[in-house]
């Protein structure tokens, strides 16, 4: 199970147990993740775990969102990985998410192709036009 663990100045604060779909980090009371800090946006950032793998968003925060001490606004999260949030610092520990997920890369906001219905129906009608011809080669031509 992955975890989370909060410190400030090496000190562990708290730690979390992510059981959870979504994670929210922030100064907020409604937050996953409560930082009682100026320097943290109300909503900071988010977590979304989604199967084996785990997800960080930046919302828009003032002071940015960082990993390993780059700055991101989406990020695959990995073992080990550490968030920092103001003067924060939040441990992501997973022994299970040793690669960069399923979708192989740190960034993933642009990533993901969606198709649209109508999409589908173009690539199909392209698919059948293009079989056609070649489906009717083979049929005996009837004789009147």
């Amino acid at each position: 199970m992955a975890r989370l663990i909060l410190s400030l100045d090496n000190q562990v604060l708290a730690e979390y147990n992510m059981t959870k779909e979504r994670y929210t980090i922030g100064r907020l009371p409604d937050n996953d993740v409560r930082i009682d800090n100026p320097a943290v946006s109300g909503h900071h950032s988010l977590i979304i775990n989604i199967l084996n793998d785990s997800f960080l968003e930046d919302l828009n925060s003032t002071n940015g969102t960082f990993v390993n001490s780059k700055r991101v606004s989406n990020h695959v999260l990995m073992h080990d990985d550490v968030i920092t949030v103001g003067h924060h610092r939040i441990k992501f520990s997973d022994p299970c998410a040793t690669t960069r997920g399923t979708l192989g890369g740190e960034e993933y906001a642009d990533t993901a192709i969606m198709k649209t219905l109508e999409d589908m129906r173009s690539l199909l009608a392209q698919e059948n036009t293009a079989l056609l011809p070649a489906a009717t080669e083979d049929l005996p031509t009837l004789q009147t």
